[in-house]
């Protein structure tokens, strides 16, 4: 028995009643009436926490449980999943737990789920699709960041041998390799880019902050890796989502294309996680190594470019990029891992 509110059909009307009987014959008895009705159950609406639920009739006629009543009792639907969900939902504890394991479900999803369709979204991406994302960030930053260089026509010619003597080294595996020469200025100062579909930049500034061609052979080989890598398309990847990745691998992607490469800022998706930069010197390392260069001389200059930078030396929790120390650390495990050391 369950006691509540009948709605008559086709009426305002509201009067206290009680439901009693099976849910294939139902009894209604209203609160002072004369004679139990026999309504035909046509629904039972769904169990929500809070919400009271409603017998709706055949005739049109309604009856809603009181607050609390055991309707799923009544109806023998109590081991069903709504009504198990009901439960769930007015537990506190149990809110609580769900809440906790959500959102340890979204940070693992995005710790580690993104970064792993990135990586396989990278893999994928057609290349006309990475060389129009180069053009047009390169058309961007072009206009709206670097100016012309002003390095010495002579030393252009000495960077750009340098640049081929390490793309050789690296070879035809990948988008193909090109050096670009810019004027970083006060926006970007010592600095080197690398494109997803085979562009790096260098600066003037980077170079002339260079005590050695080993020094910007290093951070070339360093951009090259990013490339080899892709870690500049997982990277759009990761900021932009997976509604982008999906879009572009799938081929409808010209408007998200234009989207990207027409904004400067498309530029701050390239700045690499802690694990993309470990993995750049790493591969910076091993290119140095196989053309005969010292492989450690990138970081000298990473160095002299963060001397005044307490925070560019150690590696905290919130860094971006792994600091100059733990660099040099791991460059100088590396190069006794290739010794047999």
């Amino acid at each position: 028995m369950i006691e509540g509110r009948y709605f008559p059909p086709a009426s305002s009307a509201v009067a206290p009643a009680v439901l009693s009987g099976t849910p294939e014959a139902l009894r209604l008895q209203e609160t002072g009436g004369q004679e139990p009705m026999m309504p035909v159950l046509q629904s039972v609406s769904d169990p929500v926490a809070g919400v009271p639920r409603k017998f709706t009739f055949a005739d049109g006629g309604v009856f809603e449980a009181a607050p609390g009543a055991d309707v799923d009792g009544f109806l023998g639907t109590h081991k069903s999943f709504f009504s198990r969900l009901t439960r769930f939902e007015a537990n506190l504890k149990y809110i609580a737990l769900a809440a906790m394991v959500t959102i340890g479900l979204l940070f693992v999803a995005y710790r580690h789920g993104i970064p792993l369709l990135a990586s396989g979204a990278a893999v994928m991406t057609p290349a006309p699709i990475v060389a129009a994302i180069d053009f047009g960030t390169l058309e961007t930053v072009d206009r709206t960041l670097f100016e012309p260089t002003e390095l010495p026509e002579k030393r252009q010619e000495a960077l750009r041998a340098l640049f081929a003597e390490l793309s050789f080294a690296a070879g035809k595996k990948g988008p193909p390799l090109q050096l670009l020469l810019r004027k970083g200025g006060k926006t970007i100062g010592a600095n080197a880019i690398a494109l997803p579909g085979g562009t790096i930049i260098v600066t003037d500034e980077l170079v002339t902050l260079g005590a050695t061609d080993d020094e910007i052979a290093g951070v070339m080989a360093h951009e090259i890796g990013h490339v080899r890598e892709r870690h500049s398309l997982q990277q759009i990847y990761r900021v932009l989502g997976i509604g982008f990745m999906v879009a572009l691998v799938g081929g409808d992607a010209s408007q998200l294309v234009d989207d990207v490469v027409t904004q400067a800022s498309a530029v701050q998706t390239l700045v690499y996680s802690r694990e993309f930069e470990t993995s750049a010197d790493l591969y910076s390392v091993d290119l140095m190594s196989r053309v005969g260069r010292d492989p450690v001389s990138f970081v000298d200059l990473l160095d002299r470019i963060g001397k005044d930078d307490e925070a560019t030396q150690e590696t905290y929790w919130f860094s971006t990029h792994p600091g100059t120390k733990e660099r040099r650390a791991a460059v100088e495990k590396k190069i006794r891992e290739l010794a047999g050391g």
